[in-house]
């Protein structure tokens, strides 16, 4: 066999296993999914601290004593923030909890009522078959609520979650660069470069979608509670809060927070006016959103199609619930620019 053959068949062969070891890695990556939650909450943390960080450090002050007092300071403002706002907040859920049975006959009444109708429209089912259906539904997923077992064990979760997030973002925010060299040094002279561009360029284009997306989650969050505060409606926090939070999941995000506004509106007082209002608010801000907030904020670098990142926010969703719908974007770009820096690393510019 030529040299030259025998060099295209290598070439091939590395392509190829890159190819599984990425596999390799999003396989693991599935398999401890379970275990992955503080460890994308202390990621995302990472991303929008480190500048600070890095900053800091080029002012002159030790690292690490940067990263302790910016992990201090930021558990302090969240602190005070929740002092401000969490009586509020807490009267608005002691109603929702108090209201609640009366929320949930209505929608059951509500289903009933529909569930009957279609028995009689179709004409073949027979009656009381939907209707005993979407009860025994209904019993499945409010079975099991009130197991004092299962609640301590999500109690326990969340709080081992929550200790154990600042522990990581520590040492993240501490030893992060270290980390980015010690893999380094195990990278072939000759793909060098290559390798550290992809580092940049995965760092810049995540930490800017991440930036970008929870500053404009929280500016859609705000505007919607001054906007439902302004019409008087009740649970205007509440409801602003999850259209903020949701937000964060692009096109699908903003639909589930009017859903749930509207629907709150709706079992709350009945009132089609106020379920106008808060639609009218919601779609407001999203209009605001998409034409000032969003170009201004969120980074451009993220250039993905619409129908691709509903399509991406469905298939993560059904690999993952929300946790696989927050990540498919951000996951998809990593995974795009590393094939196309590779590519041009190894293929375009032959640096093999």
């Amino acid at each position: 066999m030529e040299t030259g053959e025998f060099q295209k068949l290598w070439k091939t062969f590395e392509i190829i296993a890159i190819g599984f070891v990425l596999l390799g890695i999003l396989l693991v990556l599935y398999l401890i999914r379970g275990l992955l939650a503080p460890f994308i909450i202390a990621f995302v943390i990472t991303f929008c601290l480190n500048p600070v960080v890095d900053y800091m450090e080029g002012e002159g002050i030790n690292r690490t004593l940067a990263v302790i007092f910016l992990i201090l300071l930021t558990l302090i403002i969240l602190l005070i923030l929740w002092r401000l706002t969490w009586p509020t907040l807490q009267t608005e859920i002691g109603s929702f909890q108090k209201n609640a049975p009366h929320y949930a006959r209505k929608i059951q009444d509500g289903l009933n009522q529909g569930m009957k109708l279609l028995e009689k429209k179709a004409g073949f089912i027979p009656e009381g078959v939907l209707q005993g259906a979407l009860q025994k539904r209904i019993d499945q997923l409010t079975s099991g609520t009130g197991d004092i077992s299962f609640l301590m064990k999500t109690v326990g979760h969340v709080l081992f979650t929550l200790l154990l997030i600042p522990v990581i973002v520590f040492f993240f925010l501490k030893d992060g660069r270290r980390m980015k060299k010690v893999f380094i040094t195990y990278v072939p002279n000759k793909y060098f470069e290559t390798f550290l561009t992809l580092f940049h360029e995965i760092g810049r284009q995540i930490s800017g979608y991440i930036r970008g997306q929870l500053m404009d989650s929280l500016c859609v969050g705000v505007l919607a509670i001054i906007g439902l505060y302004c019409f008087g409606i009740n649970y205007a926090i509440l409801i602003g809060a999850v259209v903020g939070v949701v937000n964060i999941v692009p096109y699908i995000g903003p639909f589930l927070g009017l859903t749930f506004g509207a629907l709150l509106a709706l079992m709350d007082t009945g009132s089609i006016v106020d379920v106008l209002q808060v639609a009218g608010v919601i779609a407001l801000v999203k209009a605001l959103d998409d034409t000032a907030l969003s170009p201004l904020i969120v980074s451009r670098s993220v250039q993905v199609h619409p129908l691709m990142v509903i399509v991406l926010i469905a298939f993560g969703g059904t690999i993952h619930g929300i946790w696989g719908m927050l990540l498919a974007v951000p996951l998809y770009c990593t995974m795009r620019v590393s094939f196309q820096i590779l590519y041009k690393g190894f293929v375009e510019y032959g640096n093999w």
